[in-house]
């Protein structure tokens, strides 16, 4: 038989494997181009960020800011100190006062407003409605301690002018993360458009620029040609209130903080001052970086004998600390009141305990006592010199960064206001507490609040 092997069609050869098809490959001149593009948009936003970062450091402050009144000369009438309990607080009652003798103007400038201050001026609103009112607040939300939005919703509605301060605009105290938060988030975010209440992202990167408007206080006319201002926090225990042209420059910076932060055109015009006055107490008004300026030339003032009372929230300014140390070794005796705070008063308490030479005294204040602006006063021979005002004495409060702002008195001792504001701070020292362990002396204490106080990282 015939071979079937041979009748049959050969087997088809096999088929080679194919390599697989190869990967598109950037070609090799194309990779430098690559890696300079990315080098080059790196640099540009390094840079971007750093200029951005020295500019909104250093830039003009606008106006209203940084203000040093003439010297007033008041008698010793026109000055009021006045100090009371917390459940009745000195500063509702006596912006109250204010409030229900304004004829024309009124101006007030806190941060957050309380409920029983707006409902004051609103019953005054309805009592006058041709008296101008124009109200500044912080613009944080309800969720960060600000002024409850149906509070400024109500002021509103009822005619008043309120302006939130536009922090955007002053000198940026936090400036490695501001300048990238500008780049990145501050030219779209705006706080306005921020529910209330609500701790959205948004809100969130925003306070990370530790801004805040910090002035405490009140101006108003007094119903017969005169004006008052008074200085303190809605909620505090303690108000200065003065009488007179002191007024008149107190609420020429208001409203033009107002004018910078507000397009409201029913913002009224800046009263004229009525002259240096007579009597025997002098007095200025200072704010931000000129509040520095006074505390600096008073501190370098004191000498043997004389006796400095600090009662303040958080102590860390260097200039101020260096001053209070100079004065104890001429022979000044420093009582020095701190808040409990952890950082950064316990680093800053063992600094000056080690550089005091046993004249400096330092006690704490409770954690709940009532809120009130940071008093610095000097019994200087028959003189008492006295500021009061500052919410700290911070580089954040005090270099120009945040809205602050503080009087400054010199006076007989004598006088009713300097015996008031001396048994004021003898009240604060007794309560006090004479706790010699919370000072803390390490040295990552002391390093971590100035590495915070020198760069911004830090909320005090």
């Amino acid at each position: 038989m015939p071979d079937p092997s041979t009748d049959s069609e050969p087997a088809p050869a096999p088929v080679p494997d194919r390599d697989p098809a190869p990967t598109p490959m950037l070609a090799p001149s194309s990779l430098p181009f690559l890696v300079r593009c990315l080098r080059l948009t790196t640099a540009a936003l390094l840079l971007a960020w750093l200029s951005l970062a020295l500019w909104h450091s250093a830039k003009p402050l606008p106006p209203g800011t940084h203000v040093v009144s003439q010297t007033y000369r008041l008698p010793d009438s026109d000055v009021d100190f006045s100090y009371g309990a917390a459940l009745h607080p000195a500063a509702t009652v006596q912006g109250a006062a204010a409030i229900e003798h304004a004829e024309a103007l009124i101006v007030v400038d806190r941060s957050p407003l309380t409920a029983d201050l707006a409902n004051a001026l609103l019953a005054r609103r309805r009592l006058r409605p041709n008296v101008v009112m124009v109200v500044t607040t912080d613009p944080g939300n309800e969720a960060f301690g600000g002024t409850a939005a149906r509070i400024l919703t109500s002021l509103e509605q009822s005619g008043i002018i309120v302006v939130r301060a536009r922090l955007d605009r002053l000198r940026d105290s936090n400036p490695l993360y501001s300048g990238l938060w500008r780049l990145l988030l501050g030219w779209w975010s705006d706080p306005f458009d921020e529910p209330p209440g609500q701790v959205t992202p948004a809100a969130w990167a925003r306070m990370q620029n530790f801004k805040a408007d910090r002035r405490q206080l009140l101006a108003a006319d007094d119903g017969s040609g005169g004006w008052t201002v008074m200085l303190a926090p809605a909620a505090g225990a303690a108000a200065l209130t003065l009488r007179g042209a002191p007024a008149c420059a107190v609420i020429a910076s208001e409203l033009q903080v107002a004018a910078w932060s507000s397009d409201d055109d029913r913002l009224p015009a800046i009263p004229t001052s009525a002259g240096r006055g007579v009597g025997s107490i002098d007095s200025r008004f200072l704010t931000e970086g000129a509040v520095a300026g006074a505390l600096l030339e008073i501190l370098r003032a004191a000498a043997s004998g004389d006796q400095i009372g600090i009662d303040v929230e958080n102590l860390s300014e260097r200039r101020i600390i260096a001053e209070m140390l100079r004065a104890a070794a001429r022979g000044a005796h420093l009582q020095v009141v701190l808040a409990r705070n952890a950082e950064p008063n316990r680093a800053v308490a063992a600094e000056l305990e080690a550089g005091g030479s046993d004249r400096i005294e330092l006690r704490w204040r409770a954690a709940a006592a009532a809120p009130s602006p940071a008093l610095l006063l000097v019994r200087h021979g028959a003189d008492l010199w006295v500021n009061w005002g500052a919410p700290g004495f911070t580089r954040r409060d005090l270099d120009d960064l945040n809205l602050a702002a503080g009087v400054e008195l010199r006076m007989p001792a004598r006088a009713a206001a300097a015996r008031s504001i001396a048994g004021y701070f003898a009240q604060s020292w007794a309560r006090a507490d004479s706790d010699a362990n919370f000072a803390d002396g390490s040295a990552t204490a002391y390093w971590r609040y100035r590495f915070a106080e020198a760069t911004g990282l830090s909320s005090f």
